[in-house]
């Protein structure tokens, strides 16, 4: 099956490697902050790891198809794999916490 997250436009979704600034940017603590949070309430809640680490990613995707449809690629936004990749750090993250705690 093929999912088109794009806009009507010739433009990709995601922006170029050089314009998702840096691995260790205020953007990036943003995104694996919140993930964690996510992941670690949905834990506390009763979810499993997998749901748990499901629904933050599930919020880090949906923001990332925000960025690459909604927001003015005039402005520089657009769509980020290194926001992803720092919300699957998050979520996971989250998870080893509350999993550490409860031991």
């Amino acid at each position: 099956m093929l999912v088109w997250f794009g806009t009507a436009s010739a433009e990709p979704l995601f922006l170029p490697a050089s314009s998702q600034g840096g691995w260790l940017a205020a953007d990036k603590e943003l995104h694996f902050a919140g993930c964690l949070a996510i992941s670690a309430s949905l834990r506390v809640a009763g979810r499993s790891d997998g749901e748990s680490f499901g629904g933050a990613i599930g919020v880090g995707v949906l923001k990332e198809i925000y960025d690459g449809t909604l927001k003015p690629r005039r402005k520089g936004h657009g769509a980020s794999w290194k926001d992803l990749a720092a919300d699957i750090l998050g979520a996971a993250a989250g998870i080893a916490i509350v999993g550490a705690l409860d031991r």
